[in-house]
């Protein structure tokens, strides 16, 4: 095998249409193929041999562009790259960014006197209950904000609880909770690829807003990076002021549909585009 091709179709419509998705849909933080390094594909060429009609991908890495794949939108994908140590990487932080460190600091220290010293688990033993609680609260942030909810499939969150049961060094579910005192602070779940940890479902207490429990989670977890083997922090996709805060690397990612030169193709095209169009809409 010189390359392997991984994609998914949300339902049995959508597998007569030949009309796929990435792997793991919107749990995904990277697509592409999987393939050695003198492979060069163009999309059309990828989707006759996939045996699909079209494909509507985000998160495609730059890293693609090797195997001739593209998308047509960018997208930035921000990261806390910290090869050198955490304590390293505050120090830099705290060198470019002064102000934002001593803010964070203070922070903490309110935080510790209003509630009692930080405690963070990294990961629990058994986190069936504590990934249970995230669940809850993250769809409790869900429906305070507005955001869809991604957590509203029993399947998802079936296969979020089998991910933190892992223990693969390549792929294992990472459920960490933080607290001050007894207080709830902040928790988080997401991937843990050797020593990178992929930043997925934080959720925080909103009652502890004022101490930003969000920046304190990632502070702490950033002070015990060294014990814990963790050299990087991938914030996925999305430039918001709260992920740029920490980051110190970025990288591309595009989006874009695939297709075929066929009419189901083109069904397939003018569909989504009245669906794109009528979301717009209803926005």
């Amino acid at each position: 095998m010189v390359a392997f091709f991984p994609f998914q179709f949300r339902g049995p419509g959508r597998r007569l249409m030949g009309l796929g998705e990435r792997v793991g849909g919107e749990l995904s933080d990277y697509f592409g193929m999987v393939a050695a390094a003198d492979v060069v594909l163009t999309p059309h060429r990828l989707m006759e041999l996939a045996g699909l009609n079209a494909l509507f991908f985000t998160h495609l890495d730059e890293s693609q562009a090797r195997f001739g794949l593209t998308g047509t939108q960018p997208q930035t994908g921000l990261r806390i790259d910290m090869a050198g140590g955490g304590g390293a990487y505050w120090a830099e932080l705290k060198r470019s960014d002064k102000r934002f460190v001593a803010d964070t600091e203070r922070r903490e220290r309110k935080l510790i006197e209003a509630h009692g010293p930080l405690r963070l688990t990294f990961h629990h033993d058994d986190p069936g209950t504590e990934l249970d609680r995230l669940i809850a609260r993250k769809r409790e942030q869900y429906g305070r904000t507005g955001a869809d909810d991604a957590l509203v499939d029993p399947g998802t969150r079936r296969f979020l609880h089998l991910l933190a049961q892992g223990d693969d060094p390549l792929c294992r579910g990472i459920m960490s909770t933080l607290y001050a005192g007894d207080t709830w602070v902040a928790s988080h779940f997401g991937l843990m690829h050797g020593g990178t940890l992929h930043f997925w479902f934080p959720v925080y207490n909103p009652e502890l807003q004022q101490f930003s429990p969000g920046r304190v989670l990632l502070t702490a977890i950033i002070r015990q990076a060294d014990g814990l083997g963790l050299k990087r922090i991938d914030r996925g996709v999305g430039d918001s002021p709260a992920k740029r805060d920490f980051a110190n690397a970025e990288h591309s990612f595009t989006r874009g549909l695939w297709q075929r030169r066929n009419l189901p193709a083109m069904l397939i095209r003018a569909g989504l585009s009245l669906k794109w169009r009528w979301k717009a809409l209803v926005k």
